[in-house]
């Protein structure tokens, strides 16, 4: 029995030398170094994530990594696809436009850490410049020019996307809820398209009113405005809107306005008539209300805060849409804004981004200034009228509150108006003291203009 329990304590005693002899082997070894911790994100150069289709947008996979293991593997995807791209840069282009979803992936050994963005395609058209042509009343239909941001020129969108452009004198066109509405002065007896509407980002055909409004005998029309669906077309006799899912033409009471563009902002549209701004809704058969300024109005503006800038003479009134109230007044201290004349009408001779305000003085020799709205301050920017390869003004001066440039249309002639033509691009340096330097490039596009209707920059209807 004695030697059983000495066997039993000697096995015991073992097993426990065997267990903390290893106890000490493991206290010896070295602490399992942790994972590297990666965070990975994307970022764009142009600190946007839009790009116009065949653009080029690059892209940046950032790797904040306190010690980034050797042999991690960079991969990018599109859509689920991979891409050539095994490093930080992918180089994000594509011919159609919609959203994509972009990721960046590092990898190593301890695992993948993952980042994800989407990316917008934008139709190469939503950004640059329309110039709208009027085309000859005997011999050429209207027709609509664009020049993107890169300075590349289509002559005529309309024939190169869908095979056909406008009807005869388009006289003014409007951008609103993601479209461009143009209105020919095209009558019943010639046949011809009067209302056509494109995508603004392809610029493809999505709508022909022409046999509607001929069907409700409407007169010839030359200004055109949109609400969700509905168009409002002025005419002679005064401003009608047609509903586009009811084919409804009514005639609006005391709607009559000048061809000064009218501007949408908080689900209204605010057309000029004289001293007046006038309000138009859907649905309402009469107008909203009319604001008297007690002076002839040059030109109205967005403000970029959902308000409206009108513009006379020398001072600039910013107009609250909300309640008409007459927000704030500024005045200039130098220069005349453009009149609202026969010739001009149609133009807009002012543009604005927040509190900066666009104008130019004159069309036959135009000087462009820009005016602080806040500090009543004027600056003159520059007399461009040395820069015009033409001296006759057709067409009129369009000021991009983005960027700051200006866009002149001229010809040499009426005979020779398909030749003796030019679009001219001028781009100055903001903020510049006339004669510094401020003119920085010039580029004229000769021979593209037939009778320019207006140049149109989509950024004056935001």
């Amino acid at each position: 029995m004695k030697i059983r329990k000495i066997l039993a304590l000697l096995c015991a005693s073992a097993t426990l030398a065997f267990v903390s002899c290893d106890d000490d082997k493991s206290i010896g070894l070295p602490p399992t170094p942790p994972i590297p911790s990666v965070d990975v994100s994307i970022k764009s150069q142009t600190g946007s994530f839009e790009v116009v289709q065949g653009k080029t947008l690059t892209l940046v996979g950032v790797v904040d990594a306190a010690d980034m293991p050797v042999g991690t593997v960079y991969a990018w995807t599109v859509d689920g696809i991979t891409q050539s791209s095994s490093d930080t840069v992918l180089n994000f282009s594509n011919p159609v436009s919609g959203e994509y979803t972009v990721t960046f992936s590092a990898s190593n050994e301890y695992g993948t850490s993952i980042a994800t963005e989407k990316i917008k395609v934008r139709g190469k058209y939503a950004n640059g410049v329309f110039i709208l042509n009027e085309g000859s009343i005997s011999t050429e239909v209207g027709s609509l020019i664009h020049i993107d941001a890169d300075g590349d020129i289509t002559a005529s969108v309309g024939m190169e996307i869908n095979g056909k452009d406008f009807g005869i004198t388009s006289q003014h066109m409007f951008i609103g809820n993601g479209k461009v509405y143009v209105v020919s002065k095209s009558t019943d007896s010639e046949h011809l398209r009067r209302v056509v509407v494109l995508d603004l980002e392809t610029l493809k055909e999505v709508a022909d009113y022409t046999e509607d409004l001929n069907a409700a005998n409407l007169g010839a029309c030359d200004n055109i405005a949109a609400l969700s669906n509905e168009i409002f077309l002025a005419a002679q006799d005064g401003i009608y809107s047609f509903n586009t899912a009811t084919k409804a033409v009514t005639k609006i009471k005391n709607g009559t306005v000048s061809m000064m563009r009218m501007h949408a902002s908080k689900g209204k549209l605010f057309a000029v008539s004289g001293q007046y701004v006038k309000v138009f809704e859907q649905g309402k058969d009469t107008i909203s209300t009319q604001i008297n300024f007690g002076a002839a109005i040059r030109s109205i503006a967005h403000s970029g805060d959902g308000n409206i800038y009108v513009a006379f003479a020398n001072e600039i009134k910013k107009l609250n849409t909300g309640d008409y109230s007459i927000m704030e007044t500024s005045t200039l201290s130098t220069g005349t804004i453009a009149a609202g004349g026969t010739w001009s009408a149609a133009h807009q001779s002012i543009s604005a981004k927040g509190d900066t305000v666009y104008f130019y003085s004159s069309t036959s020799s135009p000087s462009i200034f820009m005016h602080i709205f806040s500090q009543n301050k004027t600056n003159l920017i520059a007399n461009i009228t040395p820069f015009l390869p033409y001296s006759m003004n057709y067409g009129g001066i369009a000021i991009s509150p983005k960027t700051g440039n200006v866009y002149v249309s001229t010809i040499g002639s009426y005979a020779g108006y398909k030749t003796d033509n030019a679009i001219t691009v001028i781009k100055f340096e903001k903020g510049a003291a006339p004669g510094a330097n401020a003119i920085k490039h010039i580029e004229d596009y000769i021979g593209y203009t037939r009778f320019a209707a207006g140049i149109y920059l989509p950024e004056n209807y935001e």
